[in-house]
C-alpha cells in the first residue's frame, strides 16, 4: 500500500510455498485475506518471496510470467520488493545455515538474483524496486581476502546485470545486502567497511544498483543503537534500499534459570536462532543457535541481557520472562522517515509456524491473518507518529 511516498507491506515468506503453483496459492489463499483486512479499497504492495524454483520457471515461460501478472492485477496487488535471500525451500524441516547457500561467490546466486530482477521488472509496481539478499555468505565460510574478492565479483556481476535491465526495461532494481548475525556482514561497522572499501572498485554501480536491507531484528540482536546505526549508514552514503521491520526476543535476567528456560522454549529445528549476550563491561558473547545455551557458562549467566534472532510479531511486547526489541524497530523507522532515507518498509515476521504453541495461542487468537493485520496497524501507527 502507499502512505504518501512510502510503500508499506509484509513479506510473504510467512506463508510457506515453493514453486509458482504454491506462490499462486499464497496470493489467493493468504495475501487476498490480508488485503481484505488492511487495504480493501486500495492496491496493496507486496514484499514477495520467490525461491529459485519459481524464479527459474518464470525465466523459462512467458505464459507463466503473464499468468502471475494477471493474478496480481486481479487481486489489486503490486510488487515493490522481492525477498531473494532464501534460495531453496524456506519451509523445509531444517533450514539453519543452508539458508546462506549458494552465497555470493557462487554463480548460481548471481543467476537466481538476475532471474528475480527480470521477473520483478515485469510485475506491476513502481519504477524503483528492491531485492534483499544474503550479505555475502555464512561468515565461517567467507573469512579470507580471496573470499571477499569473490563475493565482490559476484555482486559486481549482479549489479552490471541490473544496470542492463534498467536500460532495457526502464525499471531500477536495487540489490540490498541484509546483514545478519553470522553472515559476512553482521554489524553496521561491517557494512560500512564493505561498502566503503571492498565495493569501491565497482564505482557508480554501487550507488545505482547496490544498497543495504536494514533488518531491525538482526541489528537489535547485536545490541546496536538503531537510530545511530541508521544515521551512520546515511552519513557514509550507504543507500538503505529497504527496512525490514522486525523484532527479536530479549531476555533481561539470564542468571535466572526459569527465565532462560522460557527463552529456550523457542529453540526449534528449522531456523537458526543466533544469540548475543551483552556483558556488564560492554563486551558481547555470541552463540550460533539457542540449543548451545542449554547449559551456559558463568559469563553467559552473568550477562546483562541476551537477545535472540527470532522474528516475533512487531506489535508483541512479550510476556513473563521475555520481552522484545519493539522499541528498536520503532527507532529505526523513525530515523529513516525523519531523514527520508528509504521508501520501502516491509514487515518480516516469518516464524509464525515455529513460535511455541503456548505463546502463539495468545497472539491475535492464534490467527495468522489477524496477526499480520495487527502488525500493519502497529507500523501504520508508528508512521503516523502515534508511538
Amino acid at each position: 500500500m502507499r502512505r504518501g511516498q512510502l510503500h508499506v507491506s509484509y513479506c510473504t515468506n510467512v506463508h510457506p510455498g515453493e514453486g509458482l503453483d504454491a506462490v499462486d496459492a499464497v496470493l489467493t489463499d493468504h495475501v487476498a485475506a490480508v488485503k481484505a483486512k488492511v487495504s480493501p479499497d486500495a492496491p496493496l504492495g507486496l514484499g514477495l518471496r520467490l525461491g529459485h524454483a519459481a524464479a527459474a520457471t518464470l525465466a523459462a515461460s512467458a505464459d507463466r510470467r503473464a499468468a502471475l501478472i494477471d493474478r496480481l492485477q486481479a487481486l489489486d496487488l503490486y510488487v515493490f520488493t522481492l525477498n531473494g535471500f532464501p534460495y531453496g525451500d524456506f519451509a523445509a524441516s531444517r533450514v539453519k545455515e543452508t539458508v546462506y547457500q549458494p552465497d555470493w561467490r557462487d554463480p548460481a546466486r548471481v543467476a537466481y538474483t538476475l532471474q528475480l530482477a527480470e521477473a520483478l521488472a515485469a510485475m506491476p509496481g513502481p519504477s524503483r524496486r528492491t531485492i534483499s539478499t544474503v550479505a555475502g555468505g555464512f561468515r565461517p565460510d567467507t573469512g579470507t581476502a580471496d573470499d571477499r574478492r569473490a563475493l565482490v565479483a559476484g555482486l559486481g556481476a549482479a549489479a552490471r546485470g541490473l544496470a542492463d535491465l534498467a536500460d532495457r526495461a526502464g525499471v531500477q532494481v536495487r540489490l540490498c545486502l541484509e546483514p545478519e548475525p553470522w553472515t559476512t556482514l553482521e554489524t553496521t561497522a561491517d557494512a560500512l567497511r564493505f561498502f566503503t572499501d571492498d565495493l569501491r572498485p565497482l564505482g557508480g554501480l554501487v550507488h545505482d544498483h547496490l544498497g543495504l536491507c536494514y533488518d531491525c531484528c538482526h541489528q537489535a540482536v547485536q545490541f546496536e543503537d538503531a537510530a545511530a546505526s541508521v544515521q551512520a549508514l546515511a552519513d557514509a552514503g550507504v543507500v538503505i534500499g529497504k527496512v525490514q521491520v522486525s523484532s527479536a526476543l530479549h531476555l533481561a535476567r539470564p542468571a535466572d534459570a526459569e527465565a532462560r528456560a522460557a527463552l529456550l522454549a523457542f529453540a526449534e529445528p528449522r531456523y537458526l536462532h543466533q544469540t548475543v549476550a551483552r556483558l556488564p563491561d560492554g563486551r558481547t558473547l555470541r552463540a550460533l543457535d539457542l540449543p548451545e545455551l542449554a547449559s551456559p557458562d558463568a559469563d553467559w549467566r552473568a550477562a546483562e541481557a541476551w537477545r535472540t534472532h527470532f522474528h516475533v510479531p512487531i506489535w508483541w511486547a512479550g510476556g513473563g520472562h521475555l520481552s522484545t526489541t519493539r522499541d528498536d524497530w520503532r527507532a529505526a523507522v523513525r530515523r529513516c522517515l525523519e531523514g527520508d532515507l528509504t521508501d520501502h518498509l516491509e514487515i518480516e515476521t516469518y516464524t509464525w509456524d515455529v513460535i511455541p504453541a503456548a505463546e502463539r495461542a495468545g497472539l491475535a487468537g492464534d490467527n495468522l491473518h489477524a496477526s499480520v493485520a495487527r502488525e500493519f496497524a502497529e507500523l501504520e501507527a508508528a508512521i503516523a507518529g502515534r508511538w
